[in-house]
C-alpha cells in the first residue's frame, strides 16, 4: 500500500548495534517502550532500544496479514485494522497506549479469549531479526500457505527478547465480530467446575470467559443472528464489561503490589489458601494478588502447572531449562549476549554457553 514507506526502517542500525557488542562482549538488553516492565521484564546490560523501528511494511485486508516493525504501536495497528473491519486473530494484551508489537511478540502473553481462539504464537506467520552472529535473518512467510520456518517464527513469541531482536513480524487477522455481548451469573467458587463444560457448549459464539467475586462473566461474539437465536435462552444479566481492561491488565484487580499468574493443566481444581483470585481460559489461569508466592509455586507445581510472578515476592524457577531450550538458545545467541538476565531468571539457564 502506497502509505508505507521506509522511513523508520532502523535494520541497519539495529544490526550495528549488535556486531558493536559482540566485538566488545557486552551484553545487550532489548527494551521497546518499557510498558512491560511493570510484568517484571526489565533487561540489563547495555540498552538496545527498537522503539524507533516501527512502521507498517504490508497490509493485505484480503489475506488477513499484515507485516510490520517492532517498534510499530499496537494500539495504532489496532485502529488500522478496524478501519478495514479487522482486528489481530490472537487475543493481545495493549498494557499501554506505548505498547509495541515487538513487546508483544518477546513477551507472549494472550488476553482472556485464549482459551476460546488462537494464541499470539500460533498467529505468527513469520518474522525477521538479528540473531546473536550480528546476521540478519528471515523465517517464515507473509501468507499462511507459505510456512517455510514457520516453527521458527513461532518461537520468538515467549521467548523474551533471548534469542534475537525482532525486526518485523508478520501476522493473521481476523475480521471484527458483528455482536458482541457479554452476560453475568451468580457463581460460587465452587460450582465453576460444573459451568465450564456448559460454557463449552457455547462455542463458537463464547469468545471469553472471566470469574471473579461470584460472578461469572461470559462474553458472546458473532453474527448477530446467531447471538440473537442463543441469547434468551442463556439466562444470566447484560452487563458492561470492559474486556479491554482485563485484557491489557489495566482493571483494578492488577494494581495490586504482589501479583502471580497460575497455569494449570486444564480443568485443574485448586484452592488457594490466600489472596484474591481472578480466573479466566475457562479456570485454566488463576490471577491472585496478595498471594503466598512461594507457597503458590508449590502447589501449582504439585498440579502440573507453573507460576509467573508478575509483582511482588520473586521465585526463582523450579527447574532448569530444558537441554532443548538451551540448544535453541546456543543456536540463536552462541555467545549468550541477548537478555541473558531474563534468560536466567524466567528460563533457569545461564547466560554465556
Amino acid at each position: 500500500m502506497s502509505e508505507f514507506c521506509a522511513e523508520h526502517d532502523r535494520s541497519t542500525r539495529l544490526q550495528a548495534q549488535v556486531q558493536e557488542a559482540l566485538a566488545g562482549a557486552q551484553p545487550l538488553g532489548i527494551v521497546g517502550s518499557g510498558s512491560r516492565a511493570s510484568l517484571g521484564l526489565v533487561p540489563a546490560g547495555a540498552s538496545l532500544s527498537v522503539a524507533d523501528h516501527r512502521g507498517v511494511i504490508d497490509y493485505q485486508p484480503d489475506e488477513l496479514v499484515i507485516r510490520a516493525r517492532a517498534g510499530t504501536r499496537l494500539i495504532e495497528l489496532e485502529h488500522l485494522l478496524a478501519s478495514h473491519g479487522q482486528r489481530f486473530a490472537a487475543d493481545i494484551p495493549v498494557p499501554t497506549a506505548e505498547s509495541t508489537l515487538g513487546g508483544a511478540i518477546a513477551c507472549g502473553w494472550d488476553g482472556p479469549a485464549r482459551s476460546l481462539g488462537v494464541s499470539l504464537r500460533d498467529t505468527v506467520l513469520g518474522c525477521r531479526l538479528v540473531n546473536g552472529r550480528g546476521e540478519i535473518v528471515n523465517f517464515g512467510g507473509q501468507v499462511m500457505k507459505n510456512v517455510a520456518g514457520y516453527d521458527l517464527s513461532r518461537l520468538q513469541a515467549g521467548a523474551l527478547g533471548t534469542l534475537g531482536v525482532i525486526l518485523d513480524v508478520s501476522l493473521r487477522l481476523a475480521p471484527l465480530p458483528e455482536k458482541q455481548v457479554t452476560r453475568a451469573f451468580a457463581v460460587r467458587r465452587e460450582e465453576l467446575e460444573d459451568w465450564w463444560p456448559r460454557c463449552r457448549e457455547l462455542r463458537p459464539l463464547l469468545s471469553a470467559s472471566c470469574w471473579r467475586d461470584g460472578q461469572l462473566y461470559l462474553r458472546l461474539s458473532g453474527r448477530a443472528g446467531a447471538l440473537d437465536q442463543v441469547l434468551p435462552s442463556m439466562g444470566g444479566d447484560d452487563i458492561a464489561f470492559d474486556w479491554k481492561a482485563l485484557r491489557d491488565l489495566r482493571s483494578d484487580f492488577f494494581g495490586a503490589t504482589g501479583l502471580a499468574c497460575l497455569f494449570l493443566p486444564p480443568r485443574t481444581p485448586m484452592a488457594i489458601q490466600e489472596g484474591e483470585t481472578l480466573l479466566d481460559w475457562e479456570g485454566a489461569r488463576i490471577w491472585v494478588r496478595g498471594g503466598n508466592h512461594p507457597e503458590l509455586q508449590r502447589a501449582v507445581q504439585d498440579a502440573g502447572g507453573f507460576l509467573r510472578v508478575l509483582r511482588g515476592e520473586a521465585v526463582p524457577p523450579v527447574v532448569a531449562a530444558p537441554d532443548w531450550h538451551r540448544r535453541l538458545k546456543q543456536a540463536f545467541d552462541p555467545r549468550g549476549i541477548f537478555n541473558p538476565a531474563i534468560f536466567s531468571d524466567q528460563f533457569g539457564g545461564g547466560g554465556e554457553h
